[in-house]
């Protein structure tokens, strides 16, 4: 049997090869060359930068991947080298997610104040680094944590998926790093401990996603009439910023939060429905191994002083390959050249 799924691998690479390229590369220029964009929010972009180089590693490790089968999510490792490492590594690695949408939330609320309340975005400068940027490790422990809270396989979540398990990807169950979310047990009453893990994780990232969107319409309903008093070249920085951000959050939005909706609401759709599924959906993971990148990549597009930053290194870059290839052409059609080719072949013989 062709194992499709373990070309998801391959996305995974091409995803953590290029987040690395275009992250390192925005942390160079943020560091080396960029003027404007200085302190409290130069480190928010360099932090932001690393965490996703860091998570597109972590996936490759982790290789997380899920499976909906009727009232069940089986959320579980590729790898099968030691269960408890990389169960934790998949848990791990959906902790790092909810750290990026709450560290979104955390810019939102900085490009706010910065705007509107100058004097208390003085608090986010010196020691208030030191509450803001672990800040976001909370939500993300929590959301890490829970998955052993309320998702650890038992016999019957495990008797529930085997088939599907075996016959899916030639794995015994009782070999995989795993959590297996089932709504219903077999006298169709609920699964309240794993139907938690659906509540309190919709909580946590909608509890984000809301601090998201309330500071965003404030900041863009708003900032027109705050920046008139400010010079263009401030008032234009400002938008971009902001359009940046909003950017990097709708690419995780469309990527990940609305795809996955589905497919953790599945083992409740299913039995509500009462529709069979037997679905290889971690698929998406693969697909947002591609966010680290698209962030990165959008952030120095819309925003001018990255942008010409990188249309001058191409310009040099380009000018440096071209004159050498003029000058070699040169030399090679110039009569000093055949003449020292003769000379090297009149010697020779």
């Amino acid at each position: 049997m062709k194992r499709y799924f373990d070309y998801s691998t391959i996305f995974t690479k091409i995803g953590f090869c290029a987040g690395l390229v275009s992250n390192l590369f925005l942390i160079l220029l943020t560091v080396v060359h960029v003027k404007k964009i200085t302190g409290t929010y130069k480190l928010m972009v360099i932090t932001f930068a690393s965490t996703g180089i860091f998570f597109s590693g972590w996936e490759l490790i982790a290789r997380p991947f899920m499976h909906n089968y009727n009232n069940a999510l089986v959320y579980f490792s590729l790898n099968t080298s030691s269960q408890s490492f990389f169960q934790f590594a998949i848990a791990f690695y959906a902790g790092i997610y909810e750290a990026i949408v709450a560290f979104l939330a955390i810019q939102f609320i900085y490009r706010y104040v910065t705007l509107f309340h100058p004097n208390f975005a003085a608090k986010f400068d010196g020691k208030g680094i030191l509450i803001w940027l672990p800040y976001s490790l909370i939500p993300g422990a929590i959301y890490c944590t829970s998955f052993y809270i309320y998702c650890m396989p038992d016999k019957f979540s495990d008797d529930y998926v085997r088939e599907a398990m075996l016959e899916g990807y030639e794995m015994a169950i009782e070999e995989v790093p795993r959590f297996v979310i089932v709504s219903f047990n077999n006298d169709e009453t609920l699964r309240w401990n794993n139907l938690s893990f659906l509540i309190q994780g919709v909580s946590v990232i909608g509890l984000h996603y809301l601090v998201i969107i309330f500071f965003g319409l404030k900041t863009h309903f708003h900032m027109k009439k705050k920046l008139e008093g400010f010079s263009k070249t401030y008032q234009r920085l400002q938008k971009q910023l902001f359009r940046a951000l909003v950017v990097q959050t709708l690419a995780p939005t469309f990527l990940f939060v609305l795809p996955a909706g589905p497919i953790l609401l599945g083992p409740l759709i299913s039995p509500i429905f009462r529709i069979e599924i037997s679905l290889q959906t971690g698929w998406l993971c693969s697909l947002f191994s591609l966010y680290p990148p698209i962030d990165s990549i959008a952030f120095m597009v819309i925003v001018t002083e990255y942008r010409k930053l990188i249309r001058g290194c191409l310009r040099d870059t380009v000018g440096v390959y071209c004159n050498g290839f003029l000058a070699q052409v040169k030399f090679l059609m110039s009569p000093d050249a055949s003449v020292t080719d003769s000379t090297t072949e009149n010697s020779k013989k």
